[in-house]
């Protein structure tokens, strides 16, 4: 199952730009292998598999290799850290403010919950598919088919996934913190999630089954049932929103790109105000709301630019390009009076 997420799906995306020998090799040797893999088993399991499969790639390894660091080497992750000294999950001492708030649950718990939420998230998904398949004798929910999907299907797909998961996250997430009348997902959100005012990787998925399911599950598996995508696309989308997730969640201060590190910043500041604000993970969100809270994504974005030098390369290339003009208008009028000559 490895091959789905392997380099050849990066080659097939790419296929229409470089259109290289070893791509088209690529493709058709990921083809073969996704073929295979169709003809051969179940489409009940190819899903369940792969969606393990990204969950493990996307999020079990990254957050153990992340709780590993905070824990071996605490004098250097420390100095990484938003919050410093106490968003070290497994240091109570031996760290200079390494002390955790009352009632935090223990790195351990929030490890074992985060798993069963997965694995209940995966059993819906398989709850869905037999449903349709079995009970009711529909189409299954995602296509499982040999034709793999075209890279424009995909990108269309991916970013009309994306969006519906920031606008669906955003309202849930408001709804969970500023309810008009109290409710049992409300209650159980601010007494497990928030629990944790110092965000480490795992806690990207700790809280109460139900919360967990309306915030994190429904918005991404929501458009899935409403498009019915291919199961590479969705597993690509998976894999996307894993990915940042497990990442923002580190605490960490410096992260790869430009968005990253402020959706970092903007998650740890709504875990340390206890969910006052910053209700979906782009920020677009809560700016068009006002309900961000210490910045908003433009101010991080802004800030993103200026720390990788956006300007300063860009306005560097813009030179360039402009030089090889100027060059390239000279060596043309060099040309024409030699021709005139």
């Amino acid at each position: 199952m490895g091959a789905l997420l392997s380099l050849p799906v990066v080659g097939y995306l790419l296929l229409p730009t470089l259109g290289t020998y070893s791509t088209s090799l690529n493709l058709l040797f990921f083809y073969m292998t996704w073929s295979t893999l169709v003809l051969t088993q179940s489409q009940l399991r190819v899903e369940v598999i792969g969606t393990l499969a990204v969950r493990a790639l996307f999020f079990l390894l990254p957050a153990a290799f992340f709780l590993l660091f905070d824990t071996i080497i605490p004098s250097l992750a420390v100095g990484l850290k938003i919050q410093g000294a106490p968003a070290l999950p497994t240091r109570t001492g031996g760290v200079q403010g390494a002390k955790k708030s009352k009632g935090t649950p223990p790195w351990w718990q929030v490890i074992g919950v985060s798993l069963f939420n997965i694995l209940l998230s995966v059993g819906i998904q398989v709850a869905v598919e037999f449903l349709f398949t079995e009970v009711l004798h529909m189409r299954s929910a995602m296509k499982i088919t040999t034709t793999l999907p075209m890279p424009w299907s995909i990108a269309k797909d991916v970013l009309r996934g994306l969006v519906i998961r920031e606008v669906l996250q955003y309202y849930i997430h408001r709804f969970l913190h500023r309810p008009a009348h109290p409710n049992i997902f409300s209650t159980l959100h601010k007494q497990w999630n928030h629990s944790i005012t110092a965000p480490y990787s795992f806690t990207a998925y700790y809280d109460h089954p139900l919360p967990h399911l309306l915030l994190h599950f429904l918005p991404l598996y929501l458009p899935t049932l409403l498009f019915r995508p291919h199961i590479l696309t969705h597993l690509l989308l998976l894999a996307l929103t894993t990915l940042e997730e497990t990442l923002v969640a580190s605490g960490y201060a410096t992260l790869p790109g430009i968005m990253l590190g402020g959706i970092a910043r903007r998650q740890d500041r709504h875990m340390q105000s206890r969910g006052r604000g910053n209700f979906a993970p782009w920020g677009f969100m809560d700016w068009l709301h006002g309900t961000s809270v210490g910045g908003d994504v433009m101010e991080d974005v802004r800030d993103e630019a200026e720390k990788h030098q956006v300007r300063e390369r860009a306005g560097g290339m813009l030179d360039e390009a402009a030089e090889k003009g100027r060059e390239g208008v000279k060596a043309l009028r060099g040309r024409r009076k030699k021709q005139h000559a």
